[in-house]
């Protein structure tokens, strides 16, 4: 039965162009312009974003073809909150896992939702070298793109543990670069500079057998692979075209030389050096606190892969 009501057409949201129209400062400094982890030798680290921010607005002529018909870009910087649940919720099933409390919003961006994170990242190196596949619409663009909040919800603060891992790091936004929450980008660079940081020798002690000798393998495989230090030569086509490269990109830090011999984190993780994304697990987050500890900021658990 007609019940005389106006039938009011929603507004047709455009996903993938939403995503990519986001404000995006192109981050000039990642690898060593921002002040250091804090993460000396403790089990948990407080680390602050490491990404100095220099805003560049998106060209208009200067979009990729899916950017093509985008809605405003004005408003699209401004990140509506009246649209934000709606691109996030896109991901919002798969990011849970069983253990979930339901009643806390998970609402993650879909750059760092498992299963399916559309980028290529190898944690050894910093974001500035993260590709998107073919196959994705970000295809050719940069790791710009990932300056983009975590959620909707923008929060302050936020930890990341992992099984594959035994430290807790605590990241917040950079407040030098005027962010009003922890981006994607933010968690990518803070946790490639918490795990570069040296194993100690409580850590090394830790490790059993098979574990020293898993570090001392990734440690050889990391010292024969070619530091990757520039981002995609494809980036500009999603940037502005004024957008300055990283300072010292083509330059090889003899520091780095030196580092080939050190143990790291990251060799901690072996082959599992592949980004596969972020989720919830408060089943492994409660089991991973000190008993009598203070409560946590929002935790996510991460994943990664072999290459």
């Amino acid at each position: 039965m007609a019940s005389g009501l106006p039938i009011i057409p929603l507004p047709r949201l455009q996903l993938f162009t939403m995503f990519a129209m986001q404000h995006i400062d192109v981050a000039n400094n990642v690898p060593s312009h921002r002040p250091r982890v804090n993460a000396a030798h403790t089990p948990s680290a407080n680390i602050t974003g490491l990404v100095d921010h220099n805003s560049r607005s998106l060209n208009g002529g200067a979009h990729a073809p899916f950017l093509q018909d985008a809605v405003d870009m004005h408003a699209m910087t401004r990140h509506d909150t009246e649209n934000t649940p709606l691109i996030y919720n896109h991901s919002a099933r798969r990011t849970m896992s069983s253990n979930v409390n339901e009643t806390q919003k998970a609402y993650l961006h879909p750059f760092l939702a498992t299963p399916s994170v559309p980028l290529i990242y190898d944690l050894r190196f910093p974001p500035t070298s993260l590709a998107f596949p073919s196959t994705s619409p970000y295809a050719g663009c940069g790791y710009e793109l990932l300056f983009v909040p975590l959620t909707p919800e923008r929060p302050r603060q936020i930890r990341l543990i992992s099984p594959d891992f035994p430290w807790a790091f605590d990241i917040g936004p950079d407040p030098s670069a005027g962010e009003e929450g922890v981006t994607c980008l933010d968690v990518l660079t803070t946790l490639h500079a918490a795990l570069q940081r040296p194993l100690t020798d409580t850590e090394w002690g830790t490790a059993g057998y098979d574990r020293r000798a898993s570090l001392i393998r990734a440690r050889d495989r990391r010292s024969m692979i070619q530091p990757v230090l520039q981002g995609s030569s494809h980036s500009a086509a999603c940037i502005a075209p004024a957008a300055r490269p990283v300072p010292g990109a083509n330059v090889v830090d003899h520091r780095l030389v030196q580092r080939e011999l050190l143990l790291l984190r990251i060799d901690w993780l072996g082959s599992r050096v592949a980004f596969v994304g972020l989720i919830k697990d408060e089943a492994f987050a409660r089991s991973r606190l000190i008993p009598s500890g203070r409560e946590p900021p929002e935790t996510w658990v991460v994943k990664f892969k072999k290459l």
